[in-house]
């Protein structure tokens, strides 16, 4: 039925993951939605909206028609972290054929705080361990648990023998109130503004108010012709006709539309009016999160005006979270292992090392001749966010240093070979790591030296004379 990897989710099953849980209020993010029953369950025990991926058309058309839900990806695997960044818990029923992907990549751009339930093939818990698997084995020891539900599958709907797994997963940190981010946003509905260029040029901020205004009058004129055709045609052709508003070609409710429109509209205007360096990926999950927490937000000029003076204002702020997230995720692949994932001797536990790795960022070609570089999207996040921290700490154009140079123009990267990118040199293996190495002694130096005053450390000693020298030779900015 469907596809192979369709096993819907039977009602004591899904007891057993929800029972622990307090849904009520909460959004909720389905990866596997598959028909629709663990969406079900979540909002009978009042989730506020559950979030879905299902890559089956079918099975898309059949969720499509779930109240309070809301289709997101046809790929689980490719939702990046700023589309979900306002959820509080995921809950799925993974393909078996691939659990531990699907259950990695949840805690990768799962936001802190949230809570991550999932069933799996308990073969991959009990087993001999390597790879995905041995990265999910160490995460559960250091941030969930997990146990043994049997062959709960062996009556269902669509039975198997599989002893099923049960995961639970907590991300660290704290939730952040994307409302406290932007205070003071709100200026209320009046678009009246100074004339001149400002921070941008009046005549296109009032272009783009026009059309996200214009969009939304013709989406109310859409929804009273819908109603009109209705009423005409009733008892006359049955359902056959209509008219609606779709979004990736599901029905969308007016309060949805104007949401997606508004975060389309804000991507448009940090693409056109921020410095690139500006636009680090942390900003992009905390403009889903605070549209997603608003009933209603007033696209007007004053507040687009008002939106890019904030984010300009907090640059300060802004580096210091690239910074800290980028090297508090690159140092937790230490040799201790100490954050239950693969670990290097290269990456430090307490600071960021001249050379590191990240893993996952690569991948053959299809030719096998070389390798790929993922340098957009969420395993791209870390390094992108560090490279524009360094730009604003050094005075760089990030346009300079955005994209890695090419070595010729079959766009190929061979494995072990050195490419630059940035303030950085980098060479790719087949297996998927990338290992960096700082081009400048000083530069890394400064890197660790904001790091070690966000932390409260102590910078080792070697970094500080080297972070004094910077200082002392007037080049950059150093806090």
């Amino acid at each position: 039925m469907f596809n192979p990897g369709f096993y819907p989710t039977p009602p004591d099953v899904a007891a057993t993951m929800l029972d622990p849980l307090d849904l009520r209020g909460k959004v909720v993010l389905e990866p596997s939605a598959g028909k629709g029953d663990l969406v079900r369950e979540c909002l009978a025990r009042g989730a506020s909206e559950v979030l879905m991926a299902e890559h089956e058309p079918q099975l898309r058309v059949i969720l499509a028609a779930i109240p309070d839900s809301r289709l997101i990806s046809n790929d689980w695997l490719r939702v990046t972290a700023d589309q979900i960044s306002h959820i509080d818990m995921i809950v799925m029923n993974p393909p078996f054929s691939a659990d531990e992907k699907h259950i990695l990549h949840a805690w990768e751009i799962a936001p802190p705080g949230c809570e991550i339930v999932s069933l799996c093939n308990y073969s991959i818990l009990n087993g001999y361990h390597r790879g995905f698997q041995l990265q999910l084995s160490k995460l559960i020891a250091g941030y969930g648990s997990s146990e043994n539900l049997g062959e709960v599958f062996s009556t269902a709907e669509r039975p198997t023998r599989v002893t099923v797994g049960l995961v639970r997963l907590t991300k660290p940190g704290q939730r952040l109130n994307a409302t406290d981010e932007f205070d003071g946003f709100f200026l209320g509905p009046d678009d009246v503004e100074a004339e001149g260029q400002g921070i941008i040029p009046y005549s296109r901020s009032r272009d783009l108010v026009q059309r996200y205004l214009t969009a939304c009058r013709i989406y109310d004129e859409q929804v009273e012709a819908a109603v009109r055709l209705r009423t005409v045609l009733d008892g006359f052709c049955g359902q056959q006709l209509g008219l609606q508003v779709t979004l990736e070609g599901a029905p969308v409710e007016s309060n949805r539309f104007r949401k997606e429109l508004q975060k389309a509209a804000w991507k448009r205007v940090f693409q056109e009016f921020l410095p690139a360096q500006m636009a680090t990926s942390q900003l992009a999950k905390d403009i889903n999160a605070f549209v997603e927490q608003q009933t209603r937000i007033p696209f007007t000029q004053r507040n687009l005006y008002r939106m890019l003076q904030i984010v300009a204002g907090t640059q300060e702020q802004r580096v210091d979270r690239a910074v800290e997230e980028a090297i508090d995720s690159l140092t937790r692949h230490t040799k201790e292992n100490r954050y239950g994932v693969e670990g290097w001797v290269t990456n430090s536990g307490y600071m960021l090392n001249k050379r590191f790795i990240k893993a996952c960022m690569c991948e053959r070609t299809w030719n096998n001749r070389g390798v790929n570089v993922k340098t957009y999207g969420t395993q791209s996040d870390e390094i992108t966010d560090l490279i524009k921290a360094i730009c604003y700490l050094t005075g760089r154009n990030y346009d300079e240093v955005a994209q890695p140079k090419k070595p010729g123009d079959d766009g190929i990267f061979w494995p072990g070979e050195w490419y630059e990118w940035g303030f950085f040199r980098f060479k790719a293996y087949l297996k998927g790591t990338v290992h960096f190495e700082f081009l400048n002694e000083e530069e890394w130096a400064m890197v660790n030296a904001r790091y070690a005053r966000i932390k409260g450390q102590v910078l080792p000693e070697n970094l500080a004379k080297k972070k004094r020298g910077r200082s002392a030779g007037g080049a950059g900015r150093v806090a």
